[in-house]
């Protein structure tokens, strides 16, 4: 099952995953000049501050609708990039055509994460770099979206487990099986703090709003089981919650870096 992540409104969680953003784009230490895609761009985050650094940078994401949002959100922030509609897996471009791929929490959900990173390579000059980013498996929220990918598993939803993109080794395996000069990978760990007025609300937020949630609500409601779920996914973020006044929470994620070589 492909998800449309223009459901719901995906700004809403963009906005919150910025300083991982941030993070990426710093690491990746991008020069003025140098061409970069943002891949599975969503509303933007990586290729605004790639474009703010100089960067000549394109955004590319599967859904129109986000792809109009960072069109808009860069033409207001007074950067030059472009952004176009398609597909992770078959990529639009040359080979060789950027010197730098980034992408934060996007390329890590297509369905295919062998032919993501063939591409991601192919389309890297020699001696360039990728950057992706993955959630760790650990904290209240992987343990929300676990509960919830249970349900609709149960429900009828798709059982094929995620590739492991936090695991370098992994990652690894896959790159190996490019050519006779497979690229290199390398791990960096992050942190990415979230937080809401309660357990509860950031819930309800998500739910509402989420474009996983608002895919997978229908299909779990139908079989008669979100009830159940959704009281057991808040349980997992109030035994998390480090805010007894509030809610916050601390996500753990990886940051791969894939070097093609020279």
């Amino acid at each position: 099952m492909t998800l449309d992540w223009g459901l719901g409104e995906y700004e809403r969680t963009a906005r919150e995953l910025e300083p991982a953003a941030h993070h990426v784009v710093a690491l990746a230490g991008i020069a003025r000049g140098e061409s970069v895609l943002d891949l599975a761009c969503g509303t933007g985050n990586a290729a605004i501050e790639a474009a703010r650094l100089g960067a000549r940078v394109t955004g590319l994401d599967a859904a129109p609708r986000l792809i109009e949002v960072a069109e808009a959100r860069a033409a207001a922030t007074g950067v030059e990039a472009a952004f176009v509609v398609g597909d992770a897996q078959d990529l639009p471009f040359d080979d060789g055509a950027f010197d730098c791929v980034l992408s934060v929490f996007g390329v890590i959900f297509v369905p295919d994460p062998a032919r993501a990173v063939a591409e991601i390579v192919r389309v890297l000059a020699p001696g360039g770099r990728a950057l992706v980013s993955a959630w760790r498996p650990e904290g209240p929220v992987h343990q929300m979206i676990g509960v919830l990918a249970r349900g609709m598993a149960e429900a009828g939803g798709p059982r094929r487990p995620p590739f492991p993109w936090h695991d370098p080794d992994a990652v690894r395996d896959l790159a190996a099986k490019i050519g006779p000069h497979p690229p290199s990978v390398e791990a960096e760990d992050g942190e990415l703090v979230v937080e809401g007025a309660s357990p509860e609300a950031y819930f309800a937020d998500g739910e509402t709003y989420h474009p996983m949630s608002v895919a997978a609500r229908p299909l779990i409601e139908r079989a008669g089981t979100y009830p159940a779920l959704r009281e057991e996914a808040i349980a997992a973020l109030r035994a998390g919650n480090q805010d007894p006044d509030g809610f916050r929470a601390t996500s753990p994620y990886r940051v791969l870096r894939i070097t093609r070589s020279g």
